[in-house]
């Protein structure tokens, strides 16, 4: 009969609504973070500098500008922001950074503070009864001592954590933490300064950008649920006014976005049959590969990964991913 549906048929679709609505929920990022797709760095004078170091060595800062856009139902979930900052393959040694470890308080100035104490000391006792020679008797003893005093003073406010920044990766990394307050906002933009010490020779290198989003979403009364998300960017970076290491820094760009697009491109080509069966034999394409193959041999910096996966890639993607390669090793040998 039409209009009726079994109680099998009724718990399978629930099973597919269920499977849909958190499917939808783990893509729909809490947090839009954006990053340039590559970055000119500068030298700092040793003038400006006392670790200039020997001559074979220079300094570079680098500006590294981050956006941050909070999903609507977020805003008020959000508990901090991470930003780590790590080589994507050599490692030089940290020289600065900027913001420092900053801390907020919802007051402002001194608090006075006035306590007063007051300590007694004293036995006491009263006995009432009757005896034979008596007919009848009390006693009674009673020894106090009562001291007071009155303590001022001047104490500063509790301080809250704003921002917390320090070194990883062993002095070649760092990370910026921050959280929101009464006076500021995580949502928007916000500027991350970092010096290195390198070669002389150093002209260019790639560097990886993670960030992290950590927060608590209320659900049912005073029940409430964790969660954590985060992402990677890969950023060549090339030193302001050479021309040869830019155009570097470009290839890698436009080889990484092609890369990107292709590898989507054939995953869409699995997902856009027309049949189950149709989007079943398409997908022994993927079979092999992880589902993250594409962002992962990005992200790794090792030519190994592709490698380990190019029998199993379709030829077009294998010519693409060969591409980035060669473009990656570029930017690496302008970090030597």
């Amino acid at each position: 009969m039409r209009g009726v549906f079994t109680a099998k048929q009724v718990f399978a679709m629930s099973l597919l609504l269920a499977f849909q609505v958190s499917f939808a929920a783990a893509n729909d990022s809490v947090v839009r973070f954006d990053a340039p797709a590559m970055i000119a760095v500068r030298p700092v004078a040793p003038e400006r500098s006392h670790e200039a170091g020997a001559s074979s060595e220079k300094i570079i800062e680098l500006l590294v500008p981050v956006t941050s856009e909070i999903g609507m139902k977020d805003r008020g979930n959000i508990s901090s922001f991470r930003f780590d900052i790590v080589w994507n393959q050599q490692s030089y040694p940290l020289v600065s950074y900027s913001p420092k470890t900053q801390t907020v308080s919802d007051i402002e100035g001194l608090i006075d503070v006035e306590k007063n104490e007051d300590q007694a000391k004293g036995i006491g006792g009263t006995l009432n009864g009757r005896f034979p020679e008596m007919v009848s008797g009390s006693i009674k003893a009673d020894l106090s001592s009562r001291t007071g005093s009155t303590i001022k003073y001047h104490e500063r406010p509790r301080q809250d954590v704003l921002v917390a920044s320090g070194t990883i990766n062993r002095g070649c990394g760092v990370f910026f933490r921050f959280h929101p307050s009464k006076q500021t906002t995580l949502e928007g933009g916000r500027d991350l300064v970092i010096a290195f010490r390198v070669p002389n020779t150093w002209s260019g290198g790639v560097i990886k950008l993670k960030c992290s989003v950590t927060g608590k979403r209320r659900i049912i009364g005073s029940w409430s649920d964790s969660f954590e998300e985060s992402c990677m960017f890969v950023i060549p970076i090339y030193l302001e006014g050479d021309d040869q290491a830019r155009a570097a820094a470009r290839d890698f760009v436009d080889s990484e976005t092609k890369l990107r697009i292709n590898w989507d491109q054939l995953q869409n080509r699995v997902t856009d049959g027309s049949s189950y069966l149709h989007r079943l034999s398409r997908s022994e394409d993927l079979q092999s590969l992880p589902p993250q193959w594409a962002h992962r041999l990005i992200q790794s910096g090792k030519d190994e990964y592709l490698e380990k996966y190019r029998s199993d890639l379709p030829p077009d993607l294998a010519d693409v991913a060969d591409q980035f390669v060669l473009a990656r090793k570029g930017m690496f040998k302008l970090g030597r």
